[in-house]
């Protein structure tokens, strides 16, 4: 009986782990972007899908975490459009879960994108447009 109690207390131990990254890091998360110069209007998009907008940088966004790179394009009048790609680092804390409770909170973690997360600041830097000198007409 004693056994019985342990390996109970046990198993609700691994049963609550179940998902670690999900209850320890989260299925969102926010990114600050901030654009070189300041004031312009960034896109936040995953496989083809707009997650959001930055309006006016240094700002920020909330979105889901994801196994999938995200496309972040930032425009601003007198600078050339600039779009970078951001991937994903694999977080540590589903290593708990193979180790202690083995594939279930593995699986969790992975079909919420819990065990994946995007640097916390992104920086794009917008190179300015060099206007087209007008060459004077020659008159005859």
């Amino acid at each position: 009986m004693r056994f019985a109690r342990k390996f109970a207390g046990a198993l609700a131990s691994l049963v609550a782990l179940s998902g670690c990254a999900t209850i320890m890091e989260g299925t969102g998360q926010s990114i600050a972007i901030s654009t070189n110069p300041a004031g312009a209007t960034c896109t936040v998009d995953r496989e083809g899908t707009r997650l959001g907008q930055v309006a006016n940088t240094p700002g920020s966004i909330h979105i889901d975490k994801s196994k999938n790179d995200l496309s972040i394009t930032c425009t601003k009048p007198g600078y050339a459009t600039a779009t970078i790609a951001q991937t994903p680092k694999f977080v540590g804390t589903t290593f708990g879960n193979i180790i202690l409770g083995g594939g279930i909170g593995a699986v969790v973690d992975a079909s919420t994108g819990a065990n994946y997360e995007y640097p916390a600041e992104i920086m794009v830097n917008l190179a300015a447009v060099t206007p087209v000198a007008q060459v004077p007409s020659a008159t005859h």
